[in-house]
């Protein structure tokens, strides 16, 4: 029998140990490569977080991501992400709750429950690892259940940028164990990356909606600046239309020639002056001739030198510095500044104080304004019309206005004549006044009777065309819808001032008769003052030379 076949004692032994230490070696390897494998999860988890800085724009796609990189890094059944939303001071909570489940998401008007570990990560902000959280443990699981379900081991995290915490990853349930100091080590790692990667996002999407709301805006913007050229367009075009000179009504021979002088000076830049009594039309005439001139496209500013304070026209016409006098808080651009390049209407130029007669007289010379407290004078280039209810010639005899403005205002000479002189325009001006009311009114009226219109023929209409129309509105508020408009609906005034007779005018065309009335006034006041005609124009109201027209129209002397 062959001894060697069967080993010896001590020979199994050794063979024995060389099997556990094998064995022990495989288990050390295995372990070895189970963390390897947990340790390449997880920078593969870092470096793929990581990409999601820029790679995820969406907050949503972004917080997705995250949860699904951390549980499959950390081996975790459950993984959430709550997050405060500055914009709308909400409470946002993700989970996921198994691995093919789908991601929730909840919307919350505050931390919807207190007492869990969440809270007390936030409040703390200090990471918080329960290693086995099945049994008692300091947080209050009862609370935590709608959020953790049935949480064994929980790791949560603050979740902050700079100083500010601003929400909590939270990570529930490894599969095969606990939870340990490593998983917590490298969550605490994992948490600034989030941070940054969902900052980054919030950040991104205040951005997109701002640029969406900009787009809007610029949308409304460019909607709004498009209607108000249009509307520009329009304007200028009913202005224009407005004041055309053929708008102006008149068709009097003192109008028609007024219409004519009004054309020679249209194209030019020559410095007009509007003479004529108040209510005469002077400021529509200076308008007429801005407006069909080659600065219509330029403003039209007037200013009233009448009754205004010496430093406030001075301030109003030539603008000031700040300090330049007390309540001067800013400086502030004078009329001939802004309207450079239009026209400066000055009306009852004749009331302006002889000082500021120099500074007029300046502008006009050199194109120059100086403001009140500067101390260089400012180019302009606009052109000067003015107007006046009285004599500039008697102003300057008696010492109250400069010659040598007057000289630079009265270049030409526009003479408005009052109304009482055009008395032939006196009904297809009520007419156009009366259609005027009546469409601001909403009341419709059939015309004015003859018997009316003679009676406003007869009066001298002191306050020209500017009182004939007040006349015509207050006829029509009296008269009711469908009336003819009578002397009975004109004022105690007009009537008593007009005590005419009518018998030998009542035949022929309104303007025959008309023209017969004047004539047969003349007349009878030709032979009431002996043809002092000094006297005739005072009794009548006329001037001189409107008085000399009207006894060589009619062949009266």
């Amino acid at each position: 029998m062959d001894d060697t076949s069967a080993p010896e004692k001590g020979q199994i032994d050794e063979q024995a140990l060389d099997t556990r230490q094998t064995l022990k070696y495989a288990e050390d390897l295995v372990l070895t490569y189970d963390a390897l494998r947990a340790s390449e999860r997880r920078y593969r988890a870092l470096w793929h977080i990581g990409k999601s800085l820029h790679q995820y724009v969406n907050m949503d796609d972004l917080i997705s991501h995250i949860i699904q990189e951390t549980r499959e890094a950390m081996n975790a059944l459950s993984v959430s992400v709550s997050m405060h939303d500055n914009e709308t001071d909400e409470w946002i909570i993700c989970r996921q709750n198994d691995v093919s489940g789908p991601i929730s998401k909840q919307i919350k008007p505050r931390f919807p429950i207190s007492n869990t570990i969440a809270e007390r990560v936030l409040k703390s902000g200090e990471p918080v690892l329960f290693p086995d959280a099945s049994g008692k443990s300091r947080h209050d699981k009862t609370t935590d259940k709608d959020i953790m379900g049935d949480a064994k081991s929980v790791i949560a995290v603050p979740l902050q940028i700079k100083e500010k915490i601003f929400g909590v990853l939270e990570v529930l349930n490894k599969k095969d164990e606990f939870f340990d100091e490593k998983d917590l080590f490298f969550v605490t790692t994992l948490a600034p990356i989030v941070a940054i990667a969902l900052d980054n996002a919030r950040m991104y999407g205040e951005l997109d909606r701002s640029y969406k709301e900009l787009q809007v805006t610029d949308r409304k913007k460019d909607s709004l600046i498009k209607y108000t050229q249009e509307e520009n367009i329009r304007l200028r075009q009913a202005i224009e239309k407005r004041y055309r000179l053929d708008q102006i009504i008149g068709y009097s021979d003192q109008m028609l020639e007024l219409f004519k002088l009004c054309e020679k000076v249209v194209d030019s830049d020559i410095t007009v002056l509007v003479e004529g009594e108040t209510g005469t039309g002077k400021e529509l005439i200076a308008r007429c001739i801005h407006h069909n001139s080659p600065r219509k496209a330029k403003l039209f500013v007037a200013q009233n030198c009448a009754g205004t304070p010496d430093t406030l026209l001075a301030s109003e016409l030539f603008g000031h510095k700040k300090g330049a006098f007390t309540g001067a808080i800013s400086d502030k651009k004078g009329l001939f500044e802004i309207a450079h390049g239009g026209t400066v209407f000055l009306d009852e130029v004749g009331e302006m104080p002889p000082a500021m007669q120099v500074s007029l007289l300046r502008v006009l010379q050199e194109g120059e304004i100086k403001p009140l407290g500067a101390d260089h004078a400012k180019k302009v280039d606009i052109r000067v019309i003015s107007a006046t209810n009285r004599s500039l010639e008697a102003d300057v005899r008696a010492g109250r206005f400069r010659a040598d403005l007057l000289y630079r205002l009265n270049v030409f000479t526009i003479e408005l004549p009052p109304l009482r002189e055009r008395i032939g325009d006196i009904p297809v001006l009520a007419k156009h006044f009366l259609e005027k009311h009546m469409e601001k009114s909403k009341k419709s009226i059939a015309g004015i009777s003859p018997e009316a219109i003679r009676v406003l023929d007869a009066y001298g209409f002191p306050g020209n065309v500017r009182e004939l129309e007040n006349e015509i509105e207050r006829a029509l508020t009296m008269a009711e819808s469908g009336d003819v408009i009578d002397p009975s609906h004109l004022s105690e005034k007009i009537h008593s001032q007009s005590a005419l007779p009518y018998t030998s005018v009542e035949k022929g065309t309104l303007n025959e008769m008309t023209e017969s009335l004047e004539k047969s006034v003349l007349s009878k006041a030709i032979k009431t003052h002996g043809g002092n005609k000094s006297k005739i124009a005072e009794v009548l109201g006329l001037s001189r030379n409107g008085l000399a027209k009207k006894l060589k129209r009619y062949g009266l002397h």
